[in-house]
């Protein structure tokens, strides 16, 4: 009888506020919730790099096996780069370019001369911009102008997925032709993937003779292989 007023007291409020037991709870929990310790994860740790610095054993050109193509020239090109056919397969195994995109690119840029320099300072064999040699190297030397004006011409030809004509524009107009229309290219270099693409193809169709080639020396190539005869001491006829 003594707790009949608690009682009535409970109902009371239970009719005002039916949630109100329910909230209490809930208040409850929370403050034993605020009472363990929260523990976090630590974030996973990175995965450690690795910076291999001047890797041992890797191979170098010569190392490599020989390409699949042979390394003979067309016999279309003139006796100045015939002249050069041995250098032209070996370097076409060590900076893996066929030999007639060799033999063509020569033949356009020099005729196989040693000693061209041309107006705006290019040289060589593959008249390689003074720019693109190291302090010190013999920009005359064939070796050193092959190194240099292969590894370019190599250059073009990945950038542009093998496609002759548009490496040689690229060689002689840069990498801008990759992004401009033909019709947007310097004349020269139009003229020059005219040369250097019609010549490439016609030595690869094993042609005898070459009539872009013919052309080209029509137009005023004959001139630059005149130089290259005097230079390595060639009879007219060899």
């Amino acid at each position: 009888m003594r707790l009949l007023p608690l009682w009535a007291l409970l109902i009371t409020i239970l009719l005002i506020e039916p949630t109100l037991p329910f909230l209490a709870i809930r208040s409850a929990v929370r403050r034993v919730g605020s009472l363990i310790p929260i523990t976090t994860t630590a974030p996973p740790l990175a995965e450690p790099v690795f910076i291999v610095e001047g890797p041992q054993n890797t191979p170098t050109p010569n190392e490599l096996p020989a390409p699949n193509w042979s390394l003979e020239i067309s016999p279309i090109f003139t006796p100045e780069i015939q002249y050069w056919k041995e250098p032209i397969g070996q370097w076409s195994q060590t900076y893996r370019i066929k030999p007639n995109l060799i033999a063509t690119l020569m033949q356009i840029e020099s005729c196989g001369n040693p000693s061209a320099v041309s107006d705006a300072n290019k040289k060589g064999l593959f008249q390689v911009p003074a720019a693109n040699f190291q302090q010190g190297e013999n920009t005359l030397d064939p070796e050193i102008n092959a190194l240099r004006g292969l590894t370019l011409f190599a250059e073009m030809l990945a950038s542009a997925n093998g496609d002759p004509g548009l490496s040689f524009a690229a060689y002689n107009g840069g990498q801008s032709v990759f992004y401009t229309s033909p019709a947007e290219w310097a004349s020269e270099t139009q003229v020059y993937q005219y040369w250097g693409g019609g010549i490439y193809d016609e030595a690869e169709m094993g042609l005898s003779e070459s009539p872009t080639l013919q052309e080209w020396l029509d137009n005023g190539g004959g001139d630059l292989c005149r130089q290259a005869t005097e230079m390595l001491e060639l009879s007219p006829q060899d």
